[in-house]
């Protein structure tokens, strides 16, 4: 990005958040903390009334404000994908919220890109199935964030017991086509993560909190790190043979995939994964076509599996 795209996109990000870090602006254009104080002076000389300084963050005088600005028909385009996404897994309040913004951004485009984003607009398509329950809480969610409001739900466990919980919200995010919701619960007087389509009633209260939470990022890597540790994880290794590739490919994240060479005339694979069961009933389906290569424990087990499989059908 060149120094005039990188300013003016200072200038822009300066007037979404209320204060911006200097350190903050260096990562998200890959630049020197040097190179952001010289951005910033490029601005103040450029008459913007940015306000702050270096280590405390930046902020532009309330009432400052760009004219309307005009979307390169790649930034459209970009956004007319996320709203297929989004027609997939949000609730329809929360869809039709960005469906109204993404027309008020259409009607400013110039009729050419319109044209483009009219094509677009019909060849592009998201496949997978939603298995969200598109519950209405997503937009109350977001307000309660924002605002910092208590929530109270009545929650269903996996075990079907209910119980009501009143919450302080940290936030939410979305994983493997379920939405999250992490709060304070004053019940439990601990952090919780509740999956929304367990929330069998969810209400804003005209109540708010002052405490201040650990951030969501940060519960989540917390959460990762915890998990981790409760689990051995161990390296295992399989050659697959090419016919088989595609077919290994496509779920090998979901075994905990790290990196993959290509050895005479089969693919080695690299996998970290704590449970040698889970990877050992995936692999059968392959027969001779993968082979262990580590480690040992999970070769038996594959054994001890064939043998079963093969007296199940032997008595049946």
């Amino acid at each position: 990005m060149n120094k005039f795209d990188r300013v003016f996109s200072t200038l822009i990000l300066l007037q979404t958040r209320r204060v911006v870090k200097a350190m903050t602006l260096a990562e998200r254009f890959d630049i020197s903390l040097r190179t952001v104080y010289r951005d910033i002076n490029t601005l103040k000389n450029a008459g913007v009334p940015i306000i702050g300084d270096p280590g405390i963050g930046y902020s532009i005088m309330d009432g400052y404000r760009l004219p309307p600005i005009m979307f390169s028909e790649g930034e459209a385009a970009a956004l007319l994908t996320a709203e297929k996404f989004i027609g997939r897994v949000t609730d329809k309040e929360t869809q039709a919220y960005y469906s109204n913004a993404l027309v008020k951004i259409k009607a400013i485009l110039r009729s050419a890109d319109k044209q483009a984003l009219e094509v677009l607009d019909n060849s592009i398509a998201i496949t997978h199935k939603n298995t969200w329950e598109n519950k209405a809480y997503l937009q109350d969610l977001f307000k309660s964030l924002a605002s910092k409001q208590l929530l109270k739900i009545q929650y269903k466990k996996a075990d079907g017991t209910s119980s009501e919980r009143l919450l302080e919200p940290v936030g939410c995010y979305h994983y493997s086509y379920n939405w999250y919701l992490v709060a304070f619960c004053q019940l439990k007087k601990s952090y919780r993560t509740f999956k929304l389509n367990r929330i069998v009633n969810l209400r804003v209260l005209d109540q708010n909190f002052d405490t201040e939470h650990i951030s969501l990022q940060d519960y989540i890597d917390q959460q990762d790190q915890s998990w981790k540790k409760e689990h051995r994880f161990q390296t295992i290794k399989i050659a697959f043979k090419h016919a088989m590739i595609k077919y290994a490919e496509s779920r090998k994240y979901y075994f905990g995939f790290i990196e993959q060479t290509v050895v005479d005339d089969a693919v080695h694979m690299t996998f970290l994964n704590s449970s040698l069961e889970v990877v050992a009933r995936w692999l059968l389906q392959f027969g001779d076509q993968a082979t262990v290569l580590a480690p040992v424990a999970l070769k038996d087990r594959l054994k001890e599996l064939a043998t079963q499989l093969y007296r199940h059908y032997q008595e049946s």
